[in-house]
């Protein structure tokens, strides 16, 4: 929230933008999930995969993953029944 005294975004100038205001957020539960209704993991090693369960959870590869890990990952992940998200 803008709190300076001459603040144009704090008295609500239009060229300056909206303010966030309450009630046009998601519900709590499913709030911070992918848009495929699966929570959404950072995967960087094979260790991070286990205990994920495939009906609740989605596995994103990170990005400073390298090509031969990730393409183990993958298919470990797929062959667990984990969707992977790109």
């Amino acid at each position: 929230m803008p709190r300076g005294l001459h603040n144009k975004q704090r008295r609500q100038k239009k060229a300056k933008g909206a303010l966030p205001t309450p009630g046009f957020g998601s519900p709590i539960a499913v709030r911070g999930m992918h848009p495929s209704g699966y929570k959404e993991v950072q995967v960087y090693t094979l260790d991070d995969l286990d205990g994920l369960d495939p009906a609740e959870h989605a596995v994103r590869i990170g990005a400073t993953v390298g090509r031969k890990k990730r393409t183990i990952i993958q298919e470990q992940a797929t062959a667990a029944g984990l969707k992977v998200l790109t």
